[in-house]
């Protein structure tokens, strides 16, 4: 087992950061951020190929954050992997800065895709793999979905068109942490089972902890 003790520091540092950035703005999502920690820091620290002095290096790994929302965690991620200063990270939310509510492309170095709409940004990812595909890259292509976000159709359009095409290029990891804004997401619209319905759609589905970097990494 490899030690990631580094990762565990570098969590902690982003945890800490979004609770202070969302205090700061009073306003942001909170839990939607904090649950998808790990996640982005194995990506963004050990398994993506990119290059913060080159941000748009034709042949980086992609990654999409399909549930916009959750902006703080990307936002620390980056500042910490050296797209741009971590002093800004206190400007979240506020008027002129380039860290709004939901990521965007035009303004913030190291933002692959524009998102906030849910359903979207697994659809874009879909389109970066696809092209991929078609230009014979390397690259791969990251995408983190909310599990009420899995309550929009456009996202089963997009499965189904990723197996479709075959786009073993393609990572979508599902941060099932039971709560969208309304309440229980089994109340609110159940979307279980999530492993199964994307098995139904012909993808290979892992079920792991979302906390545990060696299953996240593997």
């Amino acid at each position: 087992m490899r030690d990631h003790k580094g990762l565990n520091e570098i969590a902690s540092i982003i945890r800490r950061e979004i609770v202070t950035m969302i205090h700061g703005a009073k306003s942001g999502h909170p839990g939607g951020s904090l649950s998808a920690v790990e996640i982005l820091t194995a990506l963004y620290f050990d398994e993506m190929n990119i290059d913060p002095t080159n941000p748009k290096m034709e042949d980086r790994d992609r990654f999409v954050l399909s549930k916009g929302h959750a902006a703080p965690v990307l936002y620390s991620v980056l500042a910490r992997r050296g797209y741009f200063p971590v002093e800004e990270l206190s400007t979240l939310r506020k008027f002129k800065s380039r860290l709004q509510g939901h990521p965007s492309i035009q303004y913030l170095p190291g933002i692959d895709m524009s998102t906030g709409s849910l359903g979207q940004g697994v659809s874009a990812a879909v389109g970066m793999a696809l092209a991929g595909k078609i230009d014979k890259k390397d690259y791969r292509v990251y995408t983190l979905l909310g599990d009420g976000e899995l309550e929009e159709g456009q996202v089963w359009e997009a499965a189904m068109c990723a197996a479709h095409y075959k786009l073993n290029n393609l990572t979508a990891f599902i941060d099932f942490n039971g709560l969208q804004i309304d309440g229980d997401i089994t109340k609110v619209m159940n979307p279980c089972p999530i492993d199964k319905k994307f098995e139904a759609f012909g993808w290979n589905v892992l079920v792991i902890d979302g906390h545990n970097y060696e299953e996240i990494i593997d």
